[in-house]
């Protein structure tokens, strides 16, 4: 309680309602909850149709994923720094992520990984440990002045997060990319890894943020490098200057200058978020700016 509760003993993560006066809010958040909470389940790569997989296949799954060489599975996309005044760009950093779908399909194709949310969260341990041991060996990941690895809050004090640290370039910056909901379920540990990587001289990046847990969460409190929203249509309906929550609100409140507006597929999401006071941005529509020296076939197969 005592990372979450500020100097009056109120709770900062926790929206309280009185239901005699507020209870169409309460549901109406209630609502907006169960319909982002039905967001995130369906985010990875569907497998419609297949049987669940079960504690017996995930040790299965587990070892072929540690013999697997999974470098063509591994991707990268760049986020960008726009400066609208000199009507220029520079790449802020290149995020490494590995597909899961496409794995999924190659390793284990007649079961549904994901249908167990606790079972493919320990899962997702051992693809942190191979995406360390795989990326610090990559020729155009090395190349990178900044690179960023989405991770799981206790892979931070791993052994292996370790190892990829002092094998990583010295000159290079890493930012470790941490999801919302992984954050609220160990909030505690959040903030030691928070003081671990700000230790090293490396970022700390909140993922996942969507329109409603911007307005559930105050991600300004919990003070990360950077903040990843992902755009999303509904974010041109909280423009409204009467709403206690508009869009320019909430990102004021997590601060513009951290903030990658991800998923940017228009370039109306681009001008929504220049709007918006957003100047990193991330997704197909910006792809084609920039690409590690080397991240094609001949890159890949270096690290063979």
């Amino acid at each position: 309680m005592t990372y979450t509760e500020d100097d009056q003993g109120n709770d900062q993560f926790v929206a309280r309602y009185d239901l005699e006066v507020d209870s169409a809010l309460a549901i109406g958040m209630a609502q907006d909850l169960k319909a982002s909470a039905g967001e995130t389940l369906r985010r990875p790569p569907p497998a419609t149709g297949l049987p669940s997989m079960t504690p017996v296949q995930l040790d299965y799954v587990q070892k072929q994923l540690a013999s697997t060489n999974i470098i063509p599975f591994v991707k990268d996309q760049v986020a960008m720094r726009i400066n609208p005044g000199a009507s220029d760009a520079a790449i802020e950093f290149f995020e490494f992520f590995l597909s899961v779908g496409d794995l999924q399909r190659a390793i284990m194709p007649d079961i549904n990984i994901f249908a167990d949310r606790w079972l493919f969260q320990d899962l997702s341990r051992t693809m942190d440990l191979r995406m360390l041991e795989t990326v610090v060996r990559a020729p155009h990941a090395r190349q990178c002045k900044t690179l960023s690895l989405n991770l799981n809050l206790e892979t931070v004090a791993t052994l292996a997060f370790e190892k990829f640290l002092e094998r990583s370039p010295d000159n290079q910056k890493l930012i470790v990319e941490v999801q919302a909901i992984d954050v609220l379920a160990n909030i505690r540990t959040y903030f030691d890894v928070c003081d671990v990587i700000s230790g090293m001289g490396h970022s700390l990046l909140i993922d996942g943020l969507n329109p409603t847990t911007l307005q559930m969460l105050d991600v300004g409190r919990l003070e990360p490098d950077y903040a990843k929203i992902m755009w999303a249509p509904e974010f041109t309906d909280l423009l409204n200057p009467d709403s206690n929550k508009t869009a320019s609100k909430m990102i004021d409140e997590v601060g513009p200058e951290k903030i990658v507006l991800a998923r940017c597929d228009s370039q109306d999401a681009m001008a929504w978020g220049l709007k918006s006071g957003i100047r990193i941005f991330q997704g197909h529509f910006l792809d084609s700016f920039g690409k590690p020296k080397g991240s094609g076939a001949a890159g890949r197969a270096a690290t063979r």
